[in-house]
């Protein structure tokens, strides 16, 4: 860390501001591969032979590709750049995206958009551990509470676009992702070149030297035990947390609340975990990052109760602006869990692990929903958020136990 805060390159002033934003920006496209369901059921009406779960495919295959890219992108930042990576997923973003409007068939379609998955895949554990390698403490955990608000914001930016585009002519939707550009020349400008060396210097130890076959490679820091917690907290936390991404609006109809209510309800989640993304670092500041995991799971816990236990706009309203700001205190937390004890040269692939673990719970979601729902008889979408908050509850306790084991982190002692 110090070493990259007090290289000479390293940037000052007004280049600093704007590397921040580069670094930041990351993070508006990691929500652009599902905002696309919006285009499910115009899909549907022009390829109509097409079953539901082909159609589904086009939001759920390029999260195979992207839980692959996870590992992949991981492994390879040390060797390839973490600048690079950067570039060459915002690249296969833009390509899967916009060159989905150009395939003629839905299984092109499909087929291409796993290049978006592969993309977003890449950028995701960028997006958390460029933040923790490139910036101090005090800075990273406010960056931390920003990056979790634009994923938030990014979410809304490409389906707004989108929505705005559809009132002329849906088919042309997929020029919101011209979005990619625009970010792409901001990461070139804006982060250093020297970032593609972070983790990869060759390391000097004290001591007799010791021969090696590749002259000049890093010795690379096997995981630490807070990765593999914070990838199985993070699969938990995805099977409880994807009742709101699933049933919001399958719930809203059996409840009676019309579609364009759970739509707007939906919306101003967004808006609520940008406030709360915003604020994180403040919050952090009075708990202390070591118990904010907790703190975070128990506010998921609370607005999932909300929803599945009532039925009017009102509650839902207060129900998902709880559940967002959770999820918005989550997501920086567990960036910081999966990283303690991490150095440059395996944080990228800490964070991936966490990744991977959280698309892999929300993937699975809808399967496991299912199960669960025959071995009781059955569960309705509205009961899919007590199910959410139980999942998420389990989280909560590994979380916890956790946390009550083991020493306040780096982050805790940064903050203090």
């Amino acid at each position: 860390m110090e070493a990259i805060l007090n290289h000479p390159k390293y940037p000052k002033g007004a280049r600093y501001r704007v590397f921040q934003v580069a670094v930041l920006c990351l993070s508006f496209m990691l929500a652009s591969v599902s905002v696309a369901g919006c285009l499910l059921g115009d899909l549907g009406q022009e390829f109509p032979n097409a079953p539901a779960w082909f159609l589904q495919m086009f939001i759920t295959f390029p999260t195979i590709g992207g839980m692959l890219a996870n590992l992949i992108g991981g492994g390879m930042a040390t060797t390839v750049g973490k600048k690079n990576l950067c570039l060459l997923g915002i690249a296969l973003c833009f390509v899967g995206g916009f060159g989905a409007m150009l395939m003629p068939t839905l299984a092109l379609k499909i087929a291409i958009r796993v290049l978006a998955g592969l993309g977003v895949g890449l950028i995701q554990p960028l997006s958390a551990s460029l933040i923790i390698d490139c910036f101090d403490g005090p800075t990273a955990q406010q960056m931390m509470g920003f990056q979790s608000a634009c994923v938030g914001l990014g979410a809304s930016l490409f389906s707004y676009t989108m929505a705005a585009i559809m009132v002329y002519d849906w088919h042309f939707a997929y020029f919101a992702y011209l979005y990619c550009v625009a970010f792409f020349l901001l990461v070139l400008v804006g982060v250093p070149a020297f970032i593609n060396q972070v983790g990869s210097e060759p390391k000097v130890e004290e001591g007799p030297k010791v021969e090696s076959s590749s002259a000049g490679s890093v010795a690379r820091k096997a995981l630490p035990a807070a990765a593999f917690v914070g990838c199985i907290a993070q699969f938990i936390y995805g099977l409880g947390y994807g009742a709101l991404d699933n049933c919001l609006s399958l719930g809203a109809v059996e409840v009676g609340i019309d579609t364009t209510t759970a739509a707007a309800i939906a919306s101003w989640g967004g808006i609520a975990a940008l406030i709360g993304g915003i604020i994180f670092g403040t919050v952090v500041k009075f708990t202390g990052m070591k118990w904010m995991g907790a703190i975070s799971l128990a506010i998921n816990v609370a607005g999932l109760v909300i929803v599945g236990m009532t039925s009017t706009t009102m509650m839902w309203y207060v129900g998902v602006t709880v559940i967002k700001v959770g999820f918005c205190w989550w997501m920086p937390y567990v960036n910081f869990l999966v990283t303690d004890g991490c150095d440059e040269t395996n944080s990228a692939m800490a964070t991936a692990l966490g990744f991977v673990g959280n698309s892999l719970g929300s993937f699975v979601f809808g399967y496991v929903f299912a199960f669960i729902g025959g071995l009781v008889g059955g569960l309705g979408q509205h009961q899919a958020f007590l199910y959410g908050a139980v999942m998420v509850a389990i989280a909560f306790v590994v979380v916890a136990v956790y946390t009550a084991a083991h020493k306040d982190n780096k982050q805790t002692a940064q903050a203090a």
